[in-house]
C-alpha cells in the first residue's frame, strides 16, 4: 500500500509511506519530487510502475535505518574506485548525518495536523485525498455545521468515515531511531577527524614514509626506510621500537602522571573543602557570640531598669511626704484667715497667742537638707562574665571505641584553664560530654553543649550548672549526652568521620539566671 505523506503544499519533497497491505505495518517510506504524488489505497498493479517512476524521478532514495526497506537500499559506486580514506569516510558520515536531520526535518513538518498545524493526536486521514487531521480537530470542523466536507478535497465527509492512522506509531519510532542515529554520526565523525589528524597519518619528513617505529637510542620516531638505510646509517645499532608499542608505554606513563596530578588535585580540594567548613564553623560560633551579646545587652538593660526604679522611689517617697507636710499647711493657714476675718477686734486680739502657737509649732518642725534626700545619678551597667565559645572537633569517630578524647585548654573570662573531655561508652550506647577544670580556684559554672548537625533543627543542645573543682565526678558534664545509635542514624557524623560540638562556658553564681544561647535553633534530648 503506497500513501502520499505530503501534508505541506509546496513543500520541497514529498513522501510516500510503505505499507504491508497484509500485517498493516509501516515498512519505511521514500521521498520524491513534488510533482509526484499517489491516492491513498492505490492498486497493487500502480505500485510498481509508481516506485519505479520514484527510482527514475529521484537518484537517492531515502530511507528510514532500521525499517524493512532499509535492507534493500544500496549504494552505487563508480567503476575504478578505491577504498576511502579517512578523511573521505569523515566526508561521508557527515553528508549522511546531514541527509538523516535533513530528512528528520521534513518528517517532523509532514507529520502535523492541517488544521491546528501541531503535532498529530490520534492521527485519521481522509480516505479521497489522504490528509491527516487530529481526530478532535476534523471531528470539530466536521460538527461545526460550517462545513460536512474534508477541508483540503472538500469531498463530503462524515466522521465514521475517516480512516484511523495505525501506522502513526511506528513513524514515531523511526523519528526516534533517526534522531539517535544522527546524534551517533555526529559523534562518529568528530572521532573520525580526531583520528585523520593524530599521529597515525604522520610521514617521514625525509623519505615521505608512514612512522611506524621508534628508535629509543635517539628518542625520535622514524620510518621503515630510516631504520634499515645502510648507506647513511643514521640508525646504526639502534634500538628499535615498534611505533604503537612505544606509544602505549608513553600513554600509561602519562596517564599515571595525570593521576598523581589528580590525586594532587583531590587533596587541593579536600582542603578547600576543610577550610569551607571551618569558615563556616567560625560564623557559627559569632552568630552564637551575637546571640550572647544580645543576651547581655537585654540583661543590662534591664539591670539600667532596675537601678533606676530603686532611686525613683526613694526620690518618690521623699517626694510625696513633702507634699503632704505642704497640704497640712495651707489647711491650717486658711483656717487661721477665716478665723482673723470673721471674729471681731477684740476677739483677735485674743487669739493673737494661739496663733502664735500655731506657727511656731509649724516652724519648729526641722526641713531635711537636700544633701540627705539627693540620689546619687549614676547607674551602673552590670554586665554578667562573657562565655568562652569554641567547637570542639572529635576526629575518626568510627575509630572512637571506650576511650577519652580531649580538647585543647582554653581559659575563661577570669583566667581559670579548662578542657572538653568526650567519652564513648559503647556498653551503653551513650556519649558523653564532660568538663575539667585544669588550673584555677574552683567556682560555679554554667555550661552549654551543641552536637551540631547540617540541619540546624537537629542540633542538640543541653545545658547545665554545676560547682566545678578539680576533684573528679559525675557531676563534671553529662554522660548521656546522646545515644551512639543517635548519633549514626541521624546522620551527626561527617563525611570525614568526625563530630563537631560547640561549647560555651562561664563562671556563675548558684542565684544567677542563666543566658540561653541559639534556643531558636537547637533542642534538647531530654
Amino acid at each position: 500500500m503506497l500513501i502520499n505523506l505530503n501534508n505541506r503544499p509546496g513543500t520541497v519533497h514529498e513522501f510516500i509511506a510503505l505499507v504491508d497491505s497484509e500485517s498493516g505495518k509501516l515498512e519505511g517510506f521514500r521521498d520524491v519530487k513534488p510533482d509526484f504524488s499517489f491516492i491513498s489505497m492505490a492498486s497493487s498493479s500502480n505500485r510498481s510502475e509508481s516506485r519505479r517512476h520514484g527510482a527514475s524521478s529521484h537518484s537517492l532514495s531515502t530511507t528510514i535505518p532500521g525499517s524493512s526497506s532499509a535492507s534493500s537500499a544500496t549504494t552505487s559506486c563508480s567503476t575504478g574506485s578505491t577504498i576511502p580514506s579517512t578523511s573521505n569516510a569523515s566526508t561521508l558520515a557527515l553528508t549522511s548525518s546531514n541527509s538523516r536531520r535533513h530528512v528528520l526535518s521534513h518528517i517532523n513538518d509532514i507529520f502535523k495536523c492541517t488544521i491546528c498545524f501541531g503535532r498529530l493526536e490520534d492521527p485519521h486521514l481522509c480516505p479521497q485525498c489522504s490528509k491527516l487531521y487530529c481526530y478532535d480537530c476534523i471531528g470539530e470542523w466536521l460538527d461545526s455545521g460550517i462545513s460536512q466536507s474534508c477541508p483540503n478535497c472538500k469531498i463530503t465527509l462524515q466522521i465514521d468515515q475517516l480512516v484511523k492512522v495505525r501506522w502513526f506509531d511506528d513513524i514515531q519510532k523511526l523519528q526516534h531511531n533517526l534522531r539517535t542515529l544522527s546524534t551517533s554520526d555526529t559523534e562518529d565523525t568528530q572521532l573520525l577527524k580526531q583520528t585523520s589528524t593524530g599521529t597515525d597519518t604522520e610521514l617521514c619528513p625525509m623519505h615521505g614514509k608512514l612512522v611506524n617505529f621508534y628508535c629509543s637510542s635517539c628518542k625520535q620516531c622514524i620510518c621503515e626506510v630510516c631504520a634499515t638505510d645502510v648507506t647513511e646509517g643514521r640508525h646504526r645499532d639502534h634500538t628499535f621500537k615498534a611505533l604503537n608499542v612505544t606509544y602505549e608505554q608513553h600513554v600509561a606513563m602519562l596517564n599515571n602522571e595525570l593521576e598523581k596530578v589528580e590525586h594532587y588535585r583531590d587533596k587541593l580540594a579536600l582542603l578547600i573543602n576543610k577550610i569551607d567548613r571551618n569558615v563556616a564553623l567560625i560564623g557559627r560560633v559569632k552568630h552564637v557570640k551575637h546571640k550572647e551579646l544580645e543576651a547581655i545587652m537585654v540583661s543590662a538593660l534591664k539591670s539600667l531598669d532596675r537601678q533606676e526604679e530603686e532611686k525613683l522611689a526613694k526620690l518618690h517617697a521623699h517626694q510625696n511626704g513633702l507634699l503632704h507636710e505642704m497640704e497640712d499647711i495651707d489647711l491650717k493657714l486658711q483656717t487661721m484667715r477665716c478665723e482673723m476675718t470673721l471674729c471681731s477686734k477684740p476677739e483677735l486680739i485674743q487669739m493673737k497667742s494661739n496663733i502664735f502657737s500655731v506657727c511656731n509649732a509649724i516652724r519648729m518642725n526641722p526641713i531635711k537638707d537636700f544633701k540627705q534626700i539627693r540620689a546619687q545619678a549614676n547607674l551602673k551597667i552590670e554586665i554578667p562574665h562573657l562565655f568562652e565559645t569554641g567547637i570542639f572537633v572529635v576526629h575518626n569517630f568510627s575509630t572512637f571505641d571506650d576511650n577519652k578524647v580531649y580538647s585543647n585548654e582554653f581559659s575563661d573570662c577570669l583566667g581559670r584553664t579548662w578542657r572538653i573531655m568526650a567519652w564513648c561508652v559503647i556498653s551503653e550506647d551513650q556519649f558523653g560530654i564532660y568538663l575539667e577544670l585544669v588550673s584555677g580556684s574552683p567556682c560555679w559554672m554554667e555550661c552549654t553543649f551543641q552536637l551540631i548537625h547540617l540541619d540546624p533543627e537537629k542540633t542538640i543542645s543541653k545545658t547545665i550548672r554545676q560547682y566545678f573543682d578539680r576533684t573528679p565526678q559525675k557531676g563534671w558534664g553529662l554522660r548521656d549526652f546522646v545515644t551512639l545509635t543517635t548519633i549514626l542514624e541521624k546522620n551527626y557524623v561527617r563525611d570525614n568521620d568526625s563530630l563537631e560540638l560547640l561549647y560555651n562556658i562561664r563562671p556563675c553564681s548558684p542565684s544567677d539566671a542563666p543566658i540561653t544561647l541559639d534556643a531558636d535553633e537547637s533542642l534538647s534530648e531530654n
